[in-house]
């Protein structure tokens, strides 16, 4: 894959502080997820003080506050921090996929991390990519440094596993939340076009994936993928049981060394800070230039029905009721459905 188009500019704040035997951890993300990737960072930071790291971060904007405040994290922890402006108009050439067109437009940040093993190929052999709805609790230096020398990348299975194995005769399926890669093998297979080509077959055939690059990714990596435990990328759903629905179920969190918030419920609203693993993350983010970005209040009529069933498990009954009434006024005056 040729760089050189995908890419609008890069550049490095603090590179005087990059270590030769740092980690390398990659985020994608739009402007806005840039706060959540900072706290993701910051988790990294507290939890792994012993540990040497460099941050590569593929955004498509990056505003001048948000600079500030990445050159604020730098500074703070004494770590590097590499940017990619991404050029979406030429990504947006590249694959074709219904699912990623939103709107009329194509949401290039989809796909950005299919091109992280292309761009940081002169800087390390190996990468961390991470989403940045996770959550850093423990160690990473032992997973960071397991042996991939038969495999292109390291990953965890997903909840689901045996369910999304079955629908794509694979032998198991991983979670692409949290990709160790295998740099050099990456590239020596082709695995970037071969995810890009694969991607838009499927488009020219009509046929449905349900979570595309997720899907792609381990359909194309099927026989070079080494598994670890979920301890690296644990699931956590934040979604509230209601009077009618079960609570769902999560493993001990405590435990695990990432922890990633998986759905559309994330840790950053408002109606969640009294669960015990969010107050992790929202003590990374009172430890970040972040500390003072704004939580989401629930905004649709799905946010608001979680802030009810929040308030109800913490016992707050008048909040549950203002919240309950909220919620059925929601129905009909307009509030969309999904989303924060």
């Amino acid at each position: 894959m040729n760089t050189h188009n995908i890419l609008l500019k890069s550049f490095c704040i603090n590179k005087e502080l990059l270590k030769e035997n740092a980690c390398h951890i990659a985020f994608t993300g739009t402007a806005n997820y840039i706060p959540w990737i900072g706290v993701a960072m910051t988790s990294i930071m507290m939890h792994n003080p012993a540990s040497s790291f460099a941050f590569h971060l593929l955004l498509n904007q990056l505003p001048q506050d948000e600079m500030q405040k990445l050159s604020s994290f730098s500074q703070k922890w004494k770590v590097p921090i590499f940017i990619y402006m991404m050029n979406d108009a030429y990504i947006s050439t590249l694959c074709h996929f219904s699912r990623y067109i939103i709107n009329g437009k194509f949401i290039a940040s989809f796909i950005y991390r299919f091109f992280i093993p292309d761009l940081l190929a002169e800087s390390t052999s190996r990468v961390l990519y991470l989403d940045g709805d996770i959550v850093c609790n423990g160690f990473l230096s032992h997973f960071m440094s397991i042996n991939l020398d038969n495999y292109i990348v390291a990953t965890a299975p997903d909840l689901k596993s045996k369910d999304y194995a079955a629908r794509f005769s694979l032998p198991n399926y991983f979670n692409s939340g949290v990709i160790l890669i295998n740099i050099t093998r990456w590239k020596m297979n082709d695995i970037t076009n071969l995810l890009l080509s694969n991607l838009n077959l499927y488009q020219k055939k009509k046929i449905d994936l349900p979570c595309p690059d997720q899907d792609v990714l381990n359909i194309v990596l099927k026989d070079n993928t080494f598994f670890v435990s979920r301890k690296y990328n644990m699931p956590y759903r934040l979604v509230r049981p209601s009077l009618f629905k079960k609570s769902i179920k999560n493993e001990n969190p405590s435990s695990a060394s990432l922890i990633h918030f998986i759905g559309a419920i994330k840790p950053w609203t408002t109606y969640n800070q009294t669960v015990p693993i969010v107050r992790v993350w929202a003590e990374a983010k009172a430890n970040s230039p972040w500390a003072e970005t704004p939580l989401h209040s629930p905004a649709s009529q799905k946010a608001i029905h979680q802030a009810a069933r929040a308030a109800r498990s913490d016992h707050a009954y008048l909040r549950m009721i203002g919240l309950y009434l909220k919620f059925i006024k929601s129905k009909f005056d307009g509030t969309p459905k999904h989303g924060y």
